[in-house]
């Protein structure tokens, strides 16, 4: 959560497995494969251009800015190095923190969900003879794997579970090695036991001038109010997640702690190290809004090298479309992120929205390209009639389907 609002905390209990194969939907707005099985050792890739990208208005930003020079750190479970969308040089050695890990640089991922997250950001393109579509935001950028966990759920004998303190630990080692953005799309409630460690690593992140992105979290419809950390810290750009229609549901968490908000439907992501896979639009995901905002951070830092973390954050809320220029709310904070509007946008404090950051304005890298789109805001309204909760899809000899079970509140970490 940037400045400007107040800070506030509960606890969530929302949990969900992600199998050993997957099955996801491919929505109509998609390439004509009308579904799909995505089953770990099956490569298996997706033709035609990511929607989410062409809605985002993202192809037209490649010409100023890409994230090349930009190191993410992706806090998760892993990136699985296999994968051919991440080639030598776009996975840097990282690190860690799951017990027994044998390579240690945090290139493995057994869960698959870090993996997804490194795509969205900077999946490099294939040639056109594989017939895949995927390609990340930011494709210039370096993607920096620090795993923190296995499994958040149902955690067997030897693995180790998603903790605060390991997100805590995540952050800080990110920052301690050469990150310049942190995507986070893991969260803790405000009762959980590290919260502490929580709070200092992002502290330190805003002593180094890093950016952090983080996921604002996913509710069941019923407690989509409470905040969650990291979201919720200081100078941390919370995300929420935008449905197949564009609009913000009750499935993401709201309140203060939102910023922004991006795509977490029908997003093409990369799978394991088999290729790619499309994720089903009936439930939008905070996880794979985040990295959205991460990679247009990256790409920011790149045409913009001596703007602050703030000064990137304020690019990015001052320019995202909302209904009142001046206005956020709960919802969708201060809008959907406009990434050719935050890379184009004059540095103007005066602009109605988030409260500017107190610095000098700064210069772009390269000239401001003409004919610039001017600032539209959007009249339809928040849908808030889906509350369907359906997390990845497990495809196994058959189709099965996750739905959200009632859980007793406790104060443990997730992924979103």
């Amino acid at each position: 959560m940037t400045p400007g609002a107040r800070r506030r905390a509960g606890s969530l209990a929302v949990a969900a497995v992600l199998a050993t194969a997957l099955s996801l939907g491919v929505g109509a707005t998609t390439s004509p494969a009308a579904a799909a099985e995505c089953e770990i050792g099956k490569t298996q890739y997706f033709d035609g251009q990511s929607q989410n990208l062409v809605r985002l208005g993202i192809p037209q930003t490649w010409q100023l800015a890409q994230g090349k020079g930009v190191v993410v750190a992706v806090v998760d479970s892993g990136v699985n190095d296999d994968n051919a969308h991440f080639p030598d040089g776009v996975l840097l050695p990282g690190t860690s923190f799951v017990a027994g890990d044998t390579d240690g640089t945090g290139r493995t991922d057994a869960l698959g969900h870090g993996t997804a997250v490194a795509g969205i950001i900077a999946a490099r393109a294939l040639p056109r003879s594989f017939g895949s579509g995927m390609i990340g935001a930011a494709p210039a950028a370096q993607i920096l794997p620090v795993r923190v966990f296995t499994r958040d759920q149902d955690v067997q004998p030897g693995e180790t579970p998603l903790t605060g303190d390991n997100i805590a630990r995540g952050i800080r080692w990110a920052v301690e090695n050469g990150a310049d953005v942190i995507n986070v799309s893991l969260s803790a409630p405000s009762t959980n036991t590290s919260l502490a460690e929580i709070k200092s690593a992002l502290a330190l992140a805003e002593k180094r001038d890093v950016v952090v992105v983080a996921s604002s979290g996913d509710s069941d419809g019923t407690e989509r109010v409470e905040q969650r950390f990291p979201a919720a810290g200081r100078n941390v750009i919370g995300v929420a997640a935008t449905n197949a229609q564009g609009f913000v549901d009750d499935y993401s968490v709201h309140g203060e702690a939102v910023d922004v908000a991006a795509p977490g439907a029908n997003v093409l992501v990369t799978f394991h190290g088999n290729g790619d896979c499309q994720t089903g639009p009936d439930v939008a995901l905070t996880s794979w809004a985040a990295p959205f905002v991460a990679a247009l951070a990256a790409q920011l830092r790149e045409r913009f090298p001596k703007d602050s973390a703030e000064q990137i954050a304020y690019r990015i809320l001052s320019t995202a479309e909302r209904p009142v220029a001046g206005q956020r709310d709960d919802d969708q904070g201060w809008g959907v992120i406009r990434p050719y509007e935050a890379l184009t946008a004059t540095f103007d404090t005066r602009r109605a929205g988030p409260a500017a950051p107190d610095q000098e304005k700064t210069e772009a890298v390269a000239l401001e390209p003409t004919g610039a789109r001017p600032m539209q805001a959007t009249t339809d309204p928040l849908d808030p009639a889906r509350r369907e909760v359906l997390w990845w899809l497990i495809g196994g000899g058959g189709l099965a389907a996750l739905a959200l079970v009632s859980r007793p509140l406790v104060a443990r970490a997730r992924r979103d």
